[in-house]
């Protein structure tokens, strides 16, 4: 959660930023600034779903794998073990 939070707070920090220097007018004209807060946004919403993914992961592969070694060291603290 805290990187799409960060990722907001940039986007709308570089919005402030962009309208000051460009304008509100120079906003209309330059199609890039819309790219970059959307993908400031983007960029902390993948980074928070790698994140939630990289948690549970290492736990699943190794109850496929049925290691009752990795079971213990990998799925003890997992927020995904069952």
């Amino acid at each position: 959660m805290l990187p799409i939070i960060l990722g907001v707070v940039a986007a709308s920090v570089f919005g402030i930023v962009s309208t000051m220097v460009l304008g509100t007018e120079g906003l209309m004209t330059h199609a890039w600034v819309d790219v970059v807060f959307w993908s400031l946004i983007g960029a902390g919403a993948a980074v928070s779903a790698i994140n939630m993914t990289w948690g549970c992961l290492p736990c699943r592969l190794s109850q496929v794998t049925h290691n009752e070694r990795l079971i213990k060291r990998l799925c003890r603290n997992s927020p995904c073990a069952h």
